[in-house]
């Protein structure tokens, strides 16, 4: 037999059920790039804290004990006060703060995406999701 005959199609059927981004509404491919972009950018500024830290230790040679003295900041006026002297550990908590925020940042785009499309009750349900986070942000307590 001739091996054309065994060559089959290219299975169309996994490309067909992901969406391409011709597809994709612009306010989807947005909320792609914050949320990619922000863990990606939280994940960069905590290695760069990490990496900060064990400059200032000394290296590998960090002890149990120099890793337990680590005190990390517990709000963000502390953190961008750390942030002014270099502290690994603010920066390291800056990069949790803006993984925090990412998701948060989220809810904000679709309601706006919501907005645009006229979606009134989305509008509504979103924005009272981003009212609990928020309050559960300011009424949260450190430590």
């Amino acid at each position: 037999m001739p091996i054309e005959a065994h060559q089959t199609q290219p299975d169309r059927s996994s490309a067909q059920s992901q969406p391409s981004h011709d597809t994709l509404q612009p306010i989807e491919i947005i909320i792609s790039f914050i949320l990619r972009g922000g863990v990606l950018l939280s994940g960069g500024i905590i290695l760069l804290g990490t990496l900060l830290y064990f400059l200032r230790v000394g290296g590998v040679t960090a002890t149990p004990a120099s890793l337990k003295a680590m005190v990390f900041p517990h709000t963000p006026g502390d953190v961008f006060a750390g942030l002014a002297h270099g502290d690994p550990e603010s920066v390291i908590m800056l990069g949790l703060m803006v993984l925090i925020a990412t998701p948060v940042s989220r809810i904000a785009v679709s309601i706006v995406a919501f907005a645009l499309e006229k979606d009134w009750r989305y509008v509504a349900i979103t924005s009272v999701v981003l009212l609990i986070l928020s309050i559960s942000f300011l009424l949260g307590k450190a430590g």
